[in-house]
């Protein structure tokens, strides 16, 4: 079984390994950390990381924070082909599926403009940069649509249009909730589907985990949202749970919905592997505790499972956080907040020698 998997996953997992070794380490973080505009930043990428060749041909004196990560975003869909080059069949598909977290998160980010009626350009070029990858999206739709039937004729062609299409008629002033949380939906179910049609054994079980482990705290979070923030009834929270449970059982679900206060509500989660994300209500803590637990996840799942579909998934996951970290510094320094600050808003750097 070892031998099977290690002639399956050989030219994958040496390459994911490679690009692993090229993450950013401690040092650079606190390197970057303490710079104090985004050239600084541009410039330490360029000259000391493995950014420097997406770098080499921009002037960081010159470069804005819009355009700088755009080039980050693009080097991360480098990474998606690079992987997929060194592929088999099955795993270039299971691949293309783990894309499709970057697509719907661009198209949610483009319904929140559309609906809102802002059309800001750096904004509006950070949603298109994910749409970009091999698929017919109408981009100019996309960017500027008319109204919901233009923005939806953009997406003709993608499973996104059927998706969406149900709500197209919907009140406005409710409409987008909807559509996103159909997409979310669509995204769960898709992973887990295609995950039990694509994967067989550990590879199965593995990807089960993880993404059966972000389903979990998907349905936990909008839980605790809407019902701390709005007064939906039962009937609509249940509609909008992802059906798919892992280590957390339906029953917890049910007594998660039925609670009256933030303290039962804790007090139910204190009984599951999810406990300490709500340990108070420091606005944007859970969130936090959540990344710093798939951080640690995907980094024990990566050493620890080589020749599996570990190597794809949880190197992805490390480089999404990444790319995410470096955003939170350029976001620290455009705050003018000091690096003890900034720091508290990394994932995953306590964990780097």
């Amino acid at each position: 079984m070892i031998l099977l998997s290690a002639v399956k996953y050989g030219a994958i997992c040496g390459k994911t390994r490679a690009m692993a070794g090229k993450l950013l380490k401690m040092h650079d973080y606190r390197e970057l950390m303490q710079k104090r505009s985004v050239n600084e930043v541009a410039a330490y990428l360029k000259y000391n990381t493995n950014y420097s060749s997406v770098l080499a041909d921009i002037n960081e004196a010159e470069i804005h924070r819009g355009q700088l990560e755009n080039i980050l975003r693009h080097h991360y869909i480098n990474d998606f082909e690079k992987l997929i080059r060194f592929s088999t069949r099955n795993q270039k598909e299971f691949i293309n599926l783990l894309y499709l977290r970057m697509e719907i998160e661009s198209i949610k980010l483009l319904l929140r403009l559309f609906e809102a009626g802002n059309a800001d350009p750096s904004v509006l070029e950070e949603s298109l940069v994910y749409l970009s990858r091999g698929r017919n999206f109408d981009i100019q739709k996309l960017a500027v649509p008319r109204n919901l039937q233009d923005f939806l004729s953009a997406l003709r062609g993608t499973e996104y249009a059927e998706v969406l299409r149900p709500y197209a008629l919907m009140d406005r002033d409710t409409r987008l909730f909807h559509m996103e949380m159909a997409l979310d939906f669509y995204y769960f179910s898709k992973v887990h589907d295609m995950s039990k049609k694509l994967l067989s054994g550990n590879d199965r079980q593995i990807a089960l985990e993880l993404y059966g482990m972000e389903t979990d705290v998907f349905n936990i979070f909008w839980i605790y949202r809407i019902k701390r923030y709005y007064k939906f009834d039962s009937e609509l929270i249940y509609a909008h749970i992802v059906p798919y449970y892992y280590r957390i059982k339906r029953t917890t679900v049910d007594k998660l919905i039925s609670a009256r206060s933030s303290d039962e509500f804790r007090g139910v989660l204190e009984r599951t592997p999810y406990a300490g994300f709500f340990s108070d209500n420091e606005p944007g803590a859970p969130e936090h505790r959540y990344s710093e637990f798939m951080y640690d996840v995907h980094r024990k799942r990566f050493v620890q499972q080589p020749f599996s579909v570990a190597s794809i998934i949880s190197y992805l996951k490390l480089k999404e956080f990444e790319l995410n970290n470096i955003f939170s510094i350029i976001e620290g320094i455009r705050y003018k907040l000091a690096p003890e600050e900034i720091r508290k808003f990394i994932i995953g750097i306590g964990q780097d020698s």
